[in-house]
């Protein structure tokens, strides 16, 4: 486990986070690695910088992105145990996710209630004590309907999902091929979304697993959710939004209009260079050479 905590006041934040260490290694839980980043400007959100630190450490051939506060079910390490070679080799093109879902009483903050397996699970869905995460009114559920949970309630095999932007699951992917996140999002908003974006262009086929679940725990929201200061930023957001869309849609050879890959021969015109795409890459016309085409 990697873990990198965001720390806007040190003095008052590491202390705790130095204690919760030190008692996992008392009890002898050795497998993790906890990160302290603390703050130059307390005002931003470098969400996909804390990200890619994150991301650094990791050892293990596959990688499960995961947000703190999101809790997977007690089997799923296991199963991605007994899954594990099947999702290696299927990993050069393939990203894996599992759905995730939330209590609709948002005071509920025990580990303890979190249902352990798919069978109680569906009776907290039944018992309306449990719904898809974000699926309420004025919630976010374009971040998580691409993976039509209805499917997943009827089957007990795993099916590809139609990434639809802006769409932002958790995923599970080869560590090795793992894309960073685009740090210049420092501002609350897209900034796990072009992550899934860049591996749609890069042409990952995005596979919901079987049977496992995300369980969203709740807690005190942090002061940039803070729906105020979020509108401060939209505009540089969207902004920044549309320019990675068009550099990394270009990169990977796709227009970033409709998300369809250029044709061989297409090609960009860069200090007096034409650069064209053949297909897998772009390559000087003149010299056959790879290269940049922004």
């Amino acid at each position: 486990i990697v873990a990198v905590i965001y720390m806007r006041d040190k003095d008052k934040e590491y202390p705790p986070a130095a204690r919760f260490a030190r008692e996992q290694r008392s009890s002898g839980r050795l497998n993790f690695i906890l990160e302290v980043v603390h703050a130059a400007d307390p005002s931003l959100y470098p969400a996909n910088l804390v990200r890619n630190i994150a991301l650094s450490h990791v050892k293990t051939s596959l990688v499960f992105m995961l947000d703190i506060d999101l809790i997977p079910d007690a089997g799923f390490y296991p199963f991605l145990l007994s899954k594990k070679q099947w999702i290696e080799d299927q990993s050069k093109d393939h990203i894996f996710t599992i759905p995730a879902f939330q209590f609709v009483d948002q005071t509920v903050m025990s580990v303890d209630a979190l249902p352990v397996d798919r069978a109680e699970l569906m009776r907290e869905i039944e018992g309306k004590r449990v719904k898809p995460i974000l699926s309420g009114e004025n919630e976010f559920w374009e971040a998580f309907r691409c993976l039509d949970y209805d499917k997943w309630y009827e089957t007990h095999s795993s099916y590809d999902a139609t990434y639809k932007w802006p769409c932002e699951p958790y995923i599970v992917g080869n560590t090795a091929n793992m894309p960073p996140y685009d740090e210049r999002f420092v501002h609350y908003g897209n900034d796990k979304a072009q992550h899934l974006l860049n591996l749609f262009y890069k042409q990952y086929t995005f596979v919901v697993l079987e049977d496992h679940f995300l369980l969203h725990l709740p807690h005190k929201l942090a002061e940039w959710a803070d729906q105020r200061l979020r509108n401060e930023h939209i505009g540089e957001v969207l902004t920044l939004t549309e320019q990675f869309k068009f550099e990394s849609g270009t990169e990977a050879g796709v227009n970033w209009h409709t998300g369809v890959r250029f044709s061989p021969g297409t090609y960009r015109v860069k200090d007096g260079k034409m650069i064209v795409w053949n297909g897998k890459e772009w390559v000087d016309k003149s010299s056959g050479v790879p290269s940049d085409p922004l």
